[in-house]
């Protein structure tokens, strides 16, 4: 995991504000370049999504800061070896206390 993955993932999990280059959090949501790639909604659900730029660089954030498993087969962007929409939002687990857990379903 890069540093600045581990350093935007821990605040994002502490519910604090940071900033490290190009990836941004406020403890709820994380964006990079702008874009927001990750969210939480109700029930402390995780949301995340490739903001349509399925690149090594925002695969790696969202694996990273979640645990999910976002990738790329075939030039066709994957979450869990399913093929996805590059805009689509996909939940990916809960945000627990210090973690990000996976969803059961």
């Amino acid at each position: 995991m890069r540093k600045i993955t581990e350093t935007i993932r821990r605040a994002w999990l502490n519910g604090e504000n940071k900033t490290v280059n190009n990836t941004t959090t406020d403890g709820d949501s994380v964006w990079l370049h702008g874009n927001k790639i990750i969210e939480v909604r109700d029930r402390n659900e995780v949301w995340a999504t490739l903001a349509g730029w399925h690149t090594p660089t925002t695969k790696e954030r969202l694996n990273g800061i979640t645990g999910g498993h976002f990738h790329t087969i075939n030039c066709v962007p994957c979450f869990n070896d399913v093929p996805i929409h590059s805009n689509e939002w996909i939940r990916v687990g809960y945000k627990g206390f210090h973690n990000c857990y996976p969803c059961e379903d």
